[in-house]
């Protein structure tokens, strides 16, 4: 077990809930640029208008979690960049779903679990899950639109 791992084990719950909460933060943020990368690479309108819609909210998002952090004096981490985007716009909006779905998830998880510590923190981040899940059927539908089969 390494010195930060054993650091962690001896913090709070709400400390390990705003870590996480800080990962997450940062995977929206990049989520945000990816589907405005993949909206600018799209040949198809309506879909890379569609990206560019969802990438403005993904953004918003992200903004929203980045200021619960700030009022609890934490920094979001810095989103990863993805070992490969995909060769197809299918390919590249399946990741982004991908992602989008964990987020959602993560975020559903963060909310049950703030509730017992801040109901008011858990209240928001539950409007950010739910934003997150309509903007996931969205998304799915743009994915169906997508060819399989065509590279770009």
């Amino acid at each position: 077990m390494g010195i930060l791992q054993r650091i962690r084990g001896g913090a709070s719950p709400e400390t390990r809930l705003l870590e996480e909460l800080a990962e997450i933060a940062g995977r929206h943020r990049g989520l945000a640029v990816r589907l405005a990368r993949h909206g600018a690479r799209c040949a198809y309108p309506n879909i890379a208008r569609g990206l560019g819609e969802l990438s403005a909210r993904a953004s918003e998002q992200a903004r929203a979690l980045e200021a619960l952090l700030r009022e609890r004096n934490i920094w979001p981490r810095l989103p990863e960049d993805p070992a490969a985007d995909g060769a197809s716009n299918w390919q590249r909006v399946s990741g982004d779903l991908a992602l989008l779905l964990e987020l959602a998830r993560a975020m559903n998880r963060q909310a049950l679990q703030w509730e017992s510590i801040d109901a008011a923190l858990a209240q928001r981040l539950r409007d950010v899950a739910l934003a997150d899940n309509r903007d996931m059927s969205e998304l799915r539908e743009l994915a169906l639109k997508c060819d399989p089969q065509a590279l770009d």
